[in-house]
């Protein structure tokens, strides 16, 4: 209850900074609705005591009984209860200063923002008040490296603390290294808000003003997709593209490899990086693929457009160029095979990881030997080092749990919307489940998922907290054990 409660005081402070800032920056929009003052002061200050309620009860509790401390079970619970709290309060600024809009529907808004998905219920993006836009951009923000990152950034004297961070797929607490977590913490979000900062006055430079560019900057770093255009990047030009190439790709590498390569001051560790020579690989050869089959098909798709689609669809920030349907079928396999794998583990992007689908085949030739050669040993291996037992358990677990849900949802979502195409429901399970954006036939790269009833976007924002939080730290919260006593 206390680390929840610090979590909603720090949202309902983002909150202040997003309205502040809404305020300090003075620019044009013809088509937005006014700012609900009124609607921010209560979605601030319900947050706000909220969270100092749970703080004083949990502090209490903890005064009261001085052997109380936050083991294992109590760090999975914090991350998966915290994702949901924070996600539920941050659809208050939604609900209550945007005019029709129903609590389901915000709450997807939120979801989609704070897991980076970057999915939309609003037809009109640019008829939202600024402080509305603001809002979706920070949430991305915060989501791309963790609300539990931020917590841990202020707070890190809990015992597991890197437990919290392992159950978050952004930074992956294995990935740290044995230096104290707060130092650890304070250079990643260093670097984050760098990349951030040099994104955003790359953008203003170039043709965006600077509402623009500090809304893309945000939701470029965090890979997260959240625009201020109903075209997405389609009105930009091109420098403005490969900027945004450029940063996607560099924040779907893993965080803690750029921390490495600065303390070594050397490439080397890049060089040694396998996943990454395997996710730049993939970034290439979709490219060309895709390229080929456009020149192929005549789509008049051009070579900017095609790489930047790609990059954003592996790189699941969901910004579109053009419309990626009008593409031959190639192309669409392509790109969904693009939305599975995702960025590279310890990045801000989503999906299954590049490094789990690399160690997946390995186990499968692994196994293809054993099959005609069983006394031999295998060591998988990555980077050139040998991976754990219980981390190649939890490949298959991984694996297992998304088919099944994305099987699961598929049916849901069908039932829920009979006059949906299935392919347009498997597309949006799938675009939730790995946190993409963007999905295909009546939910394309041209259209938004206002069209859903509100118990599809329950279903589907819950998908989304399911696939932020790779599966385990959400459904443990329904295991019995783990609310019982010791």
């Amino acid at each position: 209850m206390r680390a929840i409660g610090i979590l909603l005081m720090l949202l309902s402070l983002s909150m202040c900074i997003c309205l502040l800032l809404g305020e300090v920056l003075k620019v044009e929009r013809p088509l937005a609705s006014a700012v609900s003052y009124n609607g921010w002061w209560k979605s601030i200050l319900i947050t706000l005591g909220f969270g100092l309620i749970a703080f004083l009860w949990g502090t209490q509790k903890m005064n009261q009984n001085k052997s109380i401390r936050l083991f294992r079970r109590e760090a999975v619970a914090v991350v998966g209860l915290g994702w949901v709290i924070c996600t539920l309060f941050a659809a208050l600024p939604h609900f209550l200063c945007v005019s029709g809009l129903s609590y389901e529907a915000a709450l997807f808004e939120a979801c989609s923002g704070l897991t980076t998905t970057g999915s939309t219920i609003f037809r009109s993006v640019e008829e939202l008040p600024k402080t509305t836009l603001l809002w979706r951009s920070l949430t991305q923000w915060l989501g791309g490296m963790g609300i539990l990152g931020a917590f841990l950034l202020i707070f890190s004297g809990e015992s597991k603390g890197k437990t919290l961070l392992s159950f978050e797929s952004s930074i992956q607490g294995a990935d740290l290294s044995n230096t104290d977590l707060r130092t650890a913490l304070r250079k990643l979000w260093q670097l984050y808000s760098l990349l951030t900062l040099v994104c955003l006055l790359g953008l203003w430079v170039m043709d965006m003003n600077l509402f623009q560019a500090i809304n893309h900057a945000m939701t470029t770093t965090a890979t997260a997709g959240f625009g201020t255009e109903n075209d997405s990047l389609s009105g930009f030009s091109d420098s403005v593209k490969w900027w945004m190439i450029l940063f996607m790709i560099v924040c779907g590498i893993s965080f803690p490899l750029y921390i490495a390569m600065w303390a070594k001051r050397s490439l080397l560790p890049l060089k040694q990086h396998e996943e990454t020579r395997w996710y730049l690989m993939l970034i290439v050869m979709a490219s060309v693929i895709i390229l080929l089959d456009n020149y192929a098909g005549d789509t008049g798709s051009h070579l900017v457009d095609s790489v930047f689609n790609v990059v954003s669809v592996v790189t699941t920030t969901g910004f579109v160029v053009g419309d990626y349907e009008t593409w031959p079928i190639l192309s669409h396999q392509v790109l969904m095979i693009l939305m599975v794998v995702g960025g590279c583990s310890g990045s801000t992007s989503g999906g299954l990881k590049v490094s789990r689908v690399v160690l997946w085949l390995k186990s499968i030739k692994n196994e293809i030997i054993h099959g005609y050669r069983p006394n031999v040993v295998l060591q998988l291996k990555l980077n050139a080092k040998p991976i754990r037992k219980v981390a190649e358990r939890n490949i298959y677990v991984v694996l297992s749990v998304a088919v099944f849900f994305f099987l699961l949802g598929s049916i849901v979502v069908n039932l829920l919307e009979p006059e949906m195409s299935a392919w347009g429901c498997k597309s949006a399970v799938l675009s939730s489940i790995c946190n993409i954006g963007p999905a295909f036939a009546e939910l394309g790269p041209t259209d938004n998922f206002s069209s859903l009833s509100r118990p599809s976007m329950l279903v589907l924002s819950s998908l989304m907290v399911l696939g932020r939080l790779e599966f385990i730290a959400v459904l443990v919260l329904f295991s019995r054990r783990l609310w019982k006593k010791y």
